[in-house]
């Protein structure tokens, strides 16, 4: 056997229907001359479930893939998944069914199947296909298992040991005397700092539910009293950058949640982290639209309403961002710089969708880029 040899569990009861199964794996795989790169296949068959779990629990073999049937002597229904899931969670399963049992196997995907097929519309291609798309399914399914297990780790290493560290730099600098206003200043920033990362690693795990909800519940959010906070830290930390505030905020209330300043808070950091200026400069501006207001820019049609918004138009002077790259840069996790973006428009626009709201990527004028956020008003103005 080779190493690129596609190993099958038929479990199938019906003599006839799992000869001809096995015939249709193996038939692709010896015309040579049509199908050149078609996987070599072997198939062993059961006609129960007990001897298929004790197949997928034999630890000296390994399958890729199950068919599955699901009217077996010795277990019929959803059942029969579970239980092959539980035996083998690593393998893919492709259920068989009848033609009347469509229900039954979409039922069975939503079980842990990963696929399933209507017995009488089963072809070579198709059934080959079939199991090869099964098989790539689960791998990407595995792969986002393990990606989240690595990010509980994560998660962890963040809300405990950086905690710590914070903690402690926090209790030094709690314990020092400051000489001149100078040095007070730079104790009240270091505490500040410090806080900061205390109350961020403490959030960082509901953070992280929060973006894989995507039904997460919303609240009515004070957008003024937030935007203010934020451009205040803001200029704590970057006293070279000009940032002025215009519009009104102070009776704006939105649908958001409690991390409406993470999104704020990741696109003045990107405006300021990618800017080639010496003297980087971010104007933020606060307006609402109105019903009936005929401008493109700020009304959405969703079926015959138009939808209102509150924005917060964030403007820099730095490089800009390329036509080609504004709408993808915020469906992807960028991490380099050689475009000038980074994974923070990314998480803005995973929390701006889960505000039912917008995110626009415009050019500012004479040079810069203009992020404008677009949220629900919770209470009409």
């Amino acid at each position: 056997m080779t190493p690129s040899t596609r190993r099958v569990l038929l479990v199938e009861d019906n003599d006839s229907d799992a000869q001809l199964y096995a015939a249709m794996l193996q038939e692709l795989q010896a015309d040579t001359v049509d199908n050149p790169t078609a996987t070599p296949t072997e198939v062993e068959r059961v006609t129960s479930l007990e001897p298929g779990l004790a197949e997928l629990t034999d630890r000296e073999q390994t399958y890729d893939a199950v068919l599955l049937d699901l009217n077996l002597p010795d277990s019929t229904g959803l059942e029969t998944v579970d239980r092959v899931v539980d035996a083998d969670s690593d393998v893919a399963i492709v259920v068989l069914t009848s033609v009347g049992d469509q229900q039954l196997g979409t039922e069975a995907v939503d079980k842990g199947a990963q696929d399933f097929l209507i017995k009488d519309h089963v072809t070579p291609r198709v059934l080959a296909k079939t199991v090869t798309y099964a098989q790539t399914r689960k791998a990407q399914t595995k792969q986002i298992e393990r990606q989240r297990n690595e990010l509980s780790v994560l998660n962890w290493l963040i809300r405990h040991e950086i905690r710590n560290d914070a903690s402690i730099i926090l209790g030094w600098a709690s314990a020092l005397e400051a000489d001149s206003p100078s040095e007070q200043r730079s104790l009240d920033r270091i505490e500040d700092a410090s806080n900061h990362i205390v109350t961020l690693t403490e959030s960082v795990g509901e953070l992280i539910s929060t973006l894989e909800d995507e039904r997460t519940e919303l609240d009515v959010v004070q957008l003024g009293a937030v935007l203010d906070a934020e451009v205040t830290h803001f200029r704590e930390n970057y006293e070279s950058a000009s940032v002025s505030l215009t519009g009104d905020a102070s009776d704006a209330s939105v649908k958001a949640n409690q991390f409406l300043g993470t999104v704020l808070r990741n696109v003045l950091l990107n405006a300021v982290d990618h800017n080639d200026t010496n003297t980087p400069s971010i104007e933020i501006d606060v307006h609402h639209s109105t019903a009936g207001d005929t401008d493109a820019e700020t009304t959405t049609i969703e079926g015959d309403a138009e939808q209102e918004y509150v924005w917060v138009d964030i403007a820099d002077n730095g490089p800009g961002i390329p036509a080609e790259t504004k709408a993808s840069v915020i469906e992807k996790a960028y991490s380099g710089d050689a475009d000038g973006t980074g994974i923070g428009l990314y998480l803005v626009n995973k929390f701006m969708q889960q505000y039912d709201g917008e995110i626009r990527i415009e050019d500012n004028s004479p040079r810069g880029t203009v992020v404008r956020l677009g949220f629900v008003p919770a209470v009409r103005a």
